[in-house]
């Protein structure tokens, strides 16, 4: 059985995928407006004078009431120790046409002071070391949620590159993607790196790492490879299935939230796991944009993952060897539950084989996982099942919402 390594704790077992569909929930400051007093109208003043004074007082008026609402809603939003927050939206560059790349000496000097160490800790003496990405100039971070899954009511110090030392709020987290957000208690602006879009990377691309293995206090370090592989289904730390990035750059423990880049100095992914085990070599993953962008975006904005799709079910998978083994006259997912918020549920039942997904014959589970991943709750696929009958029916399935939640340990 490979073992799969976070890079903050023991490793965890890479369990069958059928985890990814499982039906239980894993499921501006108030601005005083300095003005002076209205000078009364002499009686040589006009009418049109008069309507003009009026409009500026109605004016100053409304922009009072605007700015003291302002403050309101601001102070209503703001909870001590746990940060809430408004829209965020961080555009994902394209890749250079041109063939300019940087040298990993100079990628480095642009993503250092974008990357932080992060030290997890609470009352009880329990530390953890971990890494994380500066996503707005205002200081959210973006980091794993796996970081803090062993350390109950956890605290967080932020260092930043030259050696300056903040607190950080507990935003938000998601076990299913193995993301969560953090916010750094201050006014300052930090400095946000150029996001890339990962799914313009190929294989064999030269990549670096940047991380804070082993000591959050110290200076980040960077590690180079190549893209291995641009998608690769994995169990995560959380044994989730998700498409990740595969690549040779060594990550290694407290490199968990740390930077995978590109040679023209965009982040494409972040840093996330690795297999372990004397019989595996530099085989990292990190988390590509794509889904860092949908997530970190929906836990700031709504402290979870609203829109994530799921089809409801448990399954095997049965595949062209499995199905010559145990004599299965189809291939697919061969049905072992299916949750009652499912739309198929009365529709499909135990024992059915779900054949085709959108026409699509179903080889292997990653096909399902696919689709279903990059789509959102509300969508419809076509499915085709067999049932264990026979009688061949394809239906329009509406996927159901995958809101998942965080390993973050409250009490």
């Amino acid at each position: 059985m490979n073992q799969f390594e976070n890079d903050d704790f023991e490793n965890t077992e890479n369990t069958t995928s059928e985890n990814a569909f499982k039906s239980d929930d894993n499921t501006p400051c108030f601005n005083p407006v300095n003005y002076s007093p209205v000078t009364p109208l002499s009686e040589q003043k006009n009418y049109s004078s008069g309507l003009k004074i009026f409009a500026l007082i109605l004016i100053i008026i409304i922009a009072l009431t605007a700015t003291t609402a302002a403050g309101y809603v601001y102070g209503k939003n703001s909870v001590a120790g746990k940060t809430k927050a408004g829209k965020v939206d961080v555009n994902l560059a394209a890749r250079p046409k041109d063939d300019d790349q940087y040298t990993s000496a100079q990628v480095y000097s642009l993503i250092n002071e974008s990357v932080v160490g992060i030290r997890v800790f609470n009352s009880e003496g329990k530390v953890a070391d971990a890494s994380g990405v500066i996503y707005t100039k205002d200081g959210y971070i973006i980091t794993n949620d796996h970081i803090y899954s062993e350390i109950a009511k956890a605290q967080f110090k932020i260092y930043m590159f030259d050696g300056t030392e903040y607190n950080a709020n507990y935003v938000a987290g998601d076990t299913i993607s193995d993301l969560a957000v953090l916010k750094i208690e201050s006014e300052n602006e930090f400095k946000v790196p150029v996001f890339g879009n990962s799914q313009e990377i190929v294989c064999g691309e030269n990549v670096v790492a940047v991380g804070r293995p082993s000591d959050a206090t110290a200076s980040s370090s960077i590690t180079c490879g190549i893209i291995s592989l641009p998608k690769r289904r994995m169990q995560t730390t959380s044994n989730y299935s998700a498409s990740l990035i595969q690549t040779d750059s060594a990550i290694n423990p407290g490199s968990s939230g740390g930077a995978l880049i590109n040679m023209y100095g965009q982040i494409i992914g972040i840093t996330a796991s690795k297999l372990a085990g004397v019989q595996y070599d530099a085989v990292g993953f990190a988390i590509p944009t794509t889904t860092v962008k949908r997530v970190v975006e929906q836990l700031i904005k709504h402290s979870k993952v609203i829109d994530r799709a799921k089809l409801g079910i448990t399954y095997k998978e049965v595949n062209s060897v499995t199905a010559q083994i145990e004599n299965f006259s189809n291939i697919g997912l061969y049905i072992d539950s299916v949750a009652e918020d499912s739309d198929i549920y009365g529709k499909a039942h135990k024992n059915d084989l779900i054949t085709h997904i959108n026409g699509i014959l179903i080889t292997n589970d990653d096909i399902v996982l696919d689709i279903i991943e990059e789509s959102y709750a509300g969508d419809i696929v076509k499915l085709t099942i067999v049932s264990s009958n026979g009688i061949t029916n394809t239906y329009e399935v509406t996927l159901k919402a995958n809101i998942g939640q965080s390993s973050y340990i409250e009490n």
